[in-house]
């Protein structure tokens, strides 16, 4: 709660460290927890005086807490706004990853699963989860050149097939002059050779149904685009389908 992640609880028991061997009695809306001493580097000392978990290991310590998603969630977040780096991360985990520590497993399947850059949104890794579950081999954050040389991202996309998926979820998007940027700016990505799809936030309140069109639609974009999706991620070859009268089939084979 005090480091205003998501998606966590607005009340919620308060944590506290205790080392192995010390007990306490129990209190209404406190949780004790049994540690070892735990190491400066593992400690932020706040302006008004409390000590709380380092970002890195707040980050560890949430994996025995959350399911699978939030945890990627609150990762992406803390990757994208608090002074963390992917480095530490995987520091941490080389140093107190051990398979009878709770949560050991899910930090470095989180670890595993996190794209090239992170996601800015709870939505988008929502959306990304499940595209991926449908065989959409979506990355977070992709560039795309614009004809006139700039570089703008697609929230969720496939560079290979040069699709993405962008998710007009924030406040600025609901502006007349928001709308205009993002109009103008899809017209560029269009040019640019790209098909984008866009997502609302009444989208995003049934992510499942809609990441199943999306994954139909990405499937009729390889067909068009003549892609063989087995080669994405590898190269971008032609793919002509079945055989014809010994040969793929393409031009002059109906």
């Amino acid at each position: 709660m005090l480091a205003k992640l998501r998606p966590m609880p607005t009340v919620t028991a308060l944590h506290f460290s205790l080392l192995h061997g010390v007990h306490m009695a129990a209190v209404t809306g406190v949780t004790w927890r049994q540690t070892t001493v735990i190491s400066t580097v593992d400690r932020h000392w706040r302006a008004d005086g409390i000590t709380v978990a380092a970002w890195p290991r707040l980050a560890f310590d949430l994996a025995a807490d959350l399911d699978a998603l939030d945890h990627l969630s609150v990762v992406n977040q803390l990757l994208h706004e608090k002074p963390v780096t992917i480095d530490e991360l995987w520091a941490i985990d080389r140093r107190l990853n051990h398979p009878a520590r709770p949560g050991s497993g899910r930090f470095r399947r989180t670890l595993l699963s996190l794209g090239g850059s992170a996601q800015q949104s709870h939505p988008e890794v929502v959306l990304g989860e499940a595209l991926r579950r449908r065989g959409v081999p979506v990355e977070p954050q992709v560039a795309i050149r614009l004809i006139d040389g700039r570089v703008v991202h697609v929230d969720l996309g496939v560079a290979d097939a040069r699709w993405g998926v962008e998710l007009d979820i924030h406040p600025e998007h609901r502006t007349v002059e928001g709308h205009a940027a993002d109009a103008a700016r899809r017209r560029d990505m269009v040019r640019a050779g790209w098909q984008v799809e866009t997502l609302t936030e009444r989208d995003m309140c049934r992510p499942e149904p809609v990441a199943a069109d999306l994954a139909a639609i990405y499937a009729t974009r390889l067909r068009e685009r003549r892609v063989d999706p087995r080669t994405l991620g590898w190269e971008r070859v032609r793919w002509w389908g079945p055989r014809c009268g010994g040969r793929r089939r393409g031009r002059g084979c109906a």
